[in-house]
């Protein structure tokens, strides 16, 4: 996805892609490219000082890490590892810094975004989820529909989960999504991250970022996720008194493509988009809401709003440039977090196995209430990366705090309890 943002600024007048830092310096020539800077207009910069002297020159700059650019003079800091260790990190020292961030790696957000938020208040910048993905382009149909006093009855993105997709391996898991070897090379394709969407771990972590911008709870924990095309929507995210499945309104859930039968894609699905289930108590909006064009329920209490697609890192430069110009951010989490992801095992886990975090072969994520994860004492699906099993836990349990080696290094264990500084 970075690359795609580095391409995209490239299209528009007021906006410059001004460093990029990747440890992978084939990856980071290749979003520099598509950025529009030709070899010998940017240069390769170990040092913080090197790269203040490129950038006031002039130059782009690559460089092995973040750190390297926490100094130098740039705007906003697109985040897009995909690692919450790495990315807490980044987002809190740049913003120290005074630059703004824009989250991409979601998986931090709903780790500690909450604090990153306040830091953000703090140093009087802004921490921005990115326009692109699902989280914030259903913060734009919730904003709107609640800018107008509507009620909420359900929010949510669509997915395409089939039933063996949940135990999924990310060494199988871009052939499963139609790639072959010479198209994941050539994209770069992350698969344990494209493993991610498959096994349903991103999904969760999403709706968790939605919910705790919103304040929007799940209605169970891992959510409904019915298999529902968009005439549906309104019928079936809907309260169980009115024939729905929701026992409560007001939540996050997803919709999935797939249908029943688990083997075919149905028609007129919201796979690639998001959506939003809501009412009205003036009986003349709900009469008025019959007549123009969307997706209303049988009884005619309840539409959907919906956008069927979303376009990842084509979009992002929205939040760069709301948080340089107005100091606004597309979505953040409240203070404090509605909702956790928690860890459960994808097999049997025994002592001495290293979990891989999310999209890996041991774990997959579920969302829930926050307060369900404290009290049952879970793993937060964010520090289960590179952390070592000292009890054994059967698969598709929830995997205990305990279970685990406890990691005194993890950033994002630090962020989740400070009190103060980390």
């Amino acid at each position: 996805m970075g690359t795609s943002v580095a391409a995209q600024i490239a299209q528009i007048d007021g906006l410059r892609l001004a460093a990029v830092a990747d440890p992978n310096a084939g990856n980071g020539v290749a979003a520099l490219t598509a950025a529009g800077w030709a070899e010998g207009q940017w240069r390769q910069c170990e040092g913080a000082g090197e790269a203040r002297g490129a950038l006031e020159a002039g130059a782009a700059v690559l460089a092995p890490d973040a750190e390297v650019l926490e100094s130098a003079p740039i705007d906003v800091l697109v985040e897009a590892t995909g690692i919450p260790e790495v990315a807490a990190r980044n987002a809190w020292n740049a913003m120290r810094q005074g630059h703004h961030v824009a989250m991409v790696t979601v998986e931090a957000d709903v780790s500690c975004g909450w604090a990153l938020a306040r830091e953000a208040r703090r140093q009087g910048v802004v921490y921005s989820l990115a326009a692109g993905d699902q989280p914030v382009a259903i913060m734009e149909l919730f904003d709107w529909a609640r800018a107008l006093g509507l009620e909420i009855v359900a929010v949510g993105r669509g997915t395409r989960r089939y039933p063996a997709d949940r135990h999924g391996d990310p060494e199988r898991a871009l052939a499963r999504l139609g790639y072959d070897a010479e198209a994941g090379e050539r994209l770069r394709l992350n698969a344990q991250m494209y493993n991610s969407f498959r096994d349903g771990s991103k999904a969760q972590i999403e709706m968790c970022a939605v919910s705790n911008m919103t304040g929007l709870p799940p209605d169970r924990r891992g959510m409904h996720e019915p298999s529902v095309g968009l005439d549906g929507l309104p019928d079936l995210l809907a309260p169980s008194g009115d024939g729905g499945l929701l026992e409560n309104s007001g939540v996050v859930d997803l919709a999935n493509g797939v249908g029943a039968d688990g083997e075919s894609e149905l028609p007129e699905n919201i796979a690639d988009g998001v959506w939003a289930v809501v009412t009205s108590a003036d009986g003349h909006i709900r009469e008025d809401m019959q007549i123009h064009g969307t997706r209303v329920s049988a009884d005619g209490r309840r539409m959907a709003l919906f956008r069927e697609y979303h376009l990842c890192g084509i979009e992002t430069p929205l939040s760069i440039a709301q948080a340089a110009l107005l100091g606004a951010s597309s979505g953040h989490p409240h203070e404090t977090p509605t909702s956790e992801v928690l860890a459960y095992a994808k097999r049997d886990l025994r002592p001495g196995d290293r979990l891989d975090g999310s999209g890996g072969r041991l774990v997959y994520g579920l969302i829930d209430r926050a307060e369900a994860l404290a009290a049952e004492g879970v793993l937060p699906l964010g520090l289960s990366y590179g952390v070592t099993v000292r009890e054994a836990v059967a698969a598709d349990q929830p995997i205990p705090a305990g279970a685990v080696e406890v990691n005194d290094e993890s950033f994002v264990a630090k962020l989740r309890s400070m009190a103060g500084e980390p």
